[in-house]
This record gives structure tokens, sequence and C-alpha cells, in this order.
């Protein structure tokens, strides 16, 4: 979706056609859209972490670092949420949550082992992973703050309306003080590309994350970003031919492994 298009750019025509979208849906089935000034608050912030700067970081990152080693930074996501919600709300989290993160963060470690001691030899990694890192404190505060509204009695499409403008206007704000180019080129990939990670990636994907993130809490939430690069390995090895190492089937069962013990805790 990039092809010769600003990356700024590219995100914020994403969030921004999924922030119409939002609005429109909303107002079509007559959803109170009016905040009060602390909702306002919460949602702006939230908005700017998940769905604006983030994304920017990732993006700058992803030149230093292959797609692998981004995966196995962003993993960090998981034991984050768990700090973020001690350090605003208390939460203090059980043993067996603090072993299921562990556990996840190994899993996808062992699946992109090769590529991490790629990165090590690597003079910019270090920068990549920096941004990177970033990208995850981020993605844990703005993930922490959506599941308190989400559990509040604010519609997930306000939610997502709202915090995809301000992520829309906080892109868009750092491309002006940044100096970034502007350049657009608008082909049918291009708008195939944006159509699909706008209606998908983001209006349908976001619209069930904000739903269920009640129920499953944002430490189970973040495990999203630790299970996609399995999606996307089970994907790439029929689509591209990628070779499926003993390391990528013995991280993916760790994986599988951290996220029951998620699921285990739910039950009880």
């Amino acid at each position: 979706q990039v092809n010769g298009t600003s990356p700024h750019l590219a995100v914020a025509s994403r969030m921004g056609a999924a922030s119409v979208v939002f609005f429109a849906i909303a107002t079509a089935r007559r959803i109170q859209l009016r905040l009060t000034s602390f909702q306002a608050r919460q949602v702006l912030i939230q908005g700017v972490c998940f769905f604006g700067l983030n994304y920017l970081a990732v993006y700058a990152g992803t030149q230093y670092l292959t797609s692998g080693v981004v995966a196995v930074l962003f993993s960090i996501l998981v034991p984050l949420n768990i700090f973020v919600e001690w350090l605003l709300y208390g939460v203090r989290p059980r043993l067996v949550v603090v072993a299921a993160a562990a556990i996840g963060v190994i899993g996808i470690a062992t699946v992109f082992s090769t590529e991490l001691q790629r990165a090590a030899l690597s003079g910019t990694a270090l920068w990549g992973a920096a941004l990177v890192l970033f990208a995850a404190i981020l993605v844990a505060l703005g993930n922490v703050l959506a599941t308190r509204l989400a559990s509040s009695e604010l519609s997930p499409l306000v939610i997502n309306a709202y915090g995809t403008a301000a992520g829309t206007v906080s892109i868009l704000l750092w491309g002006l003080i940044s100096g970034a180019s502007w350049s657009m080129t608008i082909t049918p990939p291009w708008l195939i590309g944006l159509s699909y990670l706008t209606l998908i990636g983001t209006v349908l994907a976001f619209s069930i994350y904000m739903t269920i993130l009640p129920i499953v809490g944002s430490v189970a939430g973040a495990y999203v970003a630790v299970l996609s690069p399995i999606v996307a390995i089970a994907i790439s090895s029929v689509l591209e031919e990628l070779p499926l190492t003993a390391a990528t089937f013995v991280g993916a069962v760790l994986l599988l492994i951290g996220h029951s013990l998620l699921a285990a805790r739910r039950r009880q």
C-alpha cells in the first residue's frame, strides 16, 4: 500500500478513510457521538497512541530491520501491557499471566531466531529496535486505555471513529513538523491495498477487537501482536514457499501454550 507513497500519507489515508466509515456507520445507527471532556481526553490519547504515532515508529523501524525481527521486538507488547496496567490502575499481574507473557515472547523469538542473529550484526539494528520498542510502548498504553473505554458505556464504533480521526491528525502533524515527503502514487494496486486495509484491516478488525477487549482484557488482546506473525508465516509458506524449520514449529507451540495459559485463567 506504500508503493511509492510516503509512509505517513499511506497510513493517514488508511486511518482517515476508516474514520469516515466509522462515523458514517455510527450516524446511520443513530449512536450518540457526543463525548464528555474526560472521555474526549481518553479517546484522544488512545487514538494518537494506538492508531497514529505507533504506526509511524513501526514503519520507520522496518527501514532498519526485517519484518521478522520487528515481530520479535513487538512481542514485548504483552509484558508491557502488564506493566502499564499495573502502573496506571494498580492491577497486579498473577503469576500465570507473567508466565504466559514470557512463554509467548520466547516463542516468537524462537520462530525468528535466524533473523535475530542477522540483526545483531547490523550497525543500524539498535536504532531500528529503539523505534519498534517505542511503538510497542505506545500500543501498550493505547491498548490499556482502549480496554477501559470499551468497558464503559461508549460504543466501540464511537471509540474507533474518534480514535482513528485522532491518529490521522497526529500522523499528518508529524509529516508537517518532520518535513517528510508528501508524494503520493495512486495506482490500482495502491487503491486495492488501501481499500483492504481500510475496510478489513481497520473497520472490521478493530470493530471486533474493541468488542472483545472488555471480555478478554488488554493482556490477552495484546497477544494479537504475537500471534499475527504465526498467521503470516502460515500464509507465506503457501503463497511464497517460505521454508518451515524446526524452530518455526517449536516457537509456534510455545506461542500457543502461552495463549492457552491466558485462556485457562479467563475461564477460572
